[in-house]
């Protein structure tokens, strides 16, 4: 199955530079750009990673063609496709673990 841009959920995750460790605000620009070249995006999907560098915006936000997503409408939108978000949310979350381990280790 193969979904047009605009109709994939897209997923701006928001990475803390504490989880880099205590010289993360050294290394999270450079991560980012890391794991946006080797996380891989499911097909009904688009992931970006970027700094949180501003603690008031949340650390995920989903959004469809340019639209921001409340957690009621993405929920309903992995709905859809069969997919439990919060296991979604658990399996990024440990590929992006795995990630800032590849990164450090590279």
């Amino acid at each position: 199955m193969q979904l047009n841009d605009e109709k994939k959920i897209r997923l701006e995750y928001r990475v803390e530079p504490g989880c880099l460790g205590p010289q993360g605000l050294s290394h999270i620009e450079d991560f980012c750009r890391y794991a946006n070249k080797h996380i891989k995006s499911p097909y009904y999907a688009q992931f970006l990673f970027t700094p949180r560098y501003d603690k008031q915006k949340s650390e995920r936000q989903y959004s469809v063609n340019s639209r921001n997503l409340s957690q009621v409408q993405a929920k309903l939108y992995f709905d859809h496709f069969q997919i439990n978000i919060v296991e979604f949310e658990e399996q990024l979350d440990e590929l992006l673990s795995k990630a800032i381990d590849l990164y450090f280790k590279r």
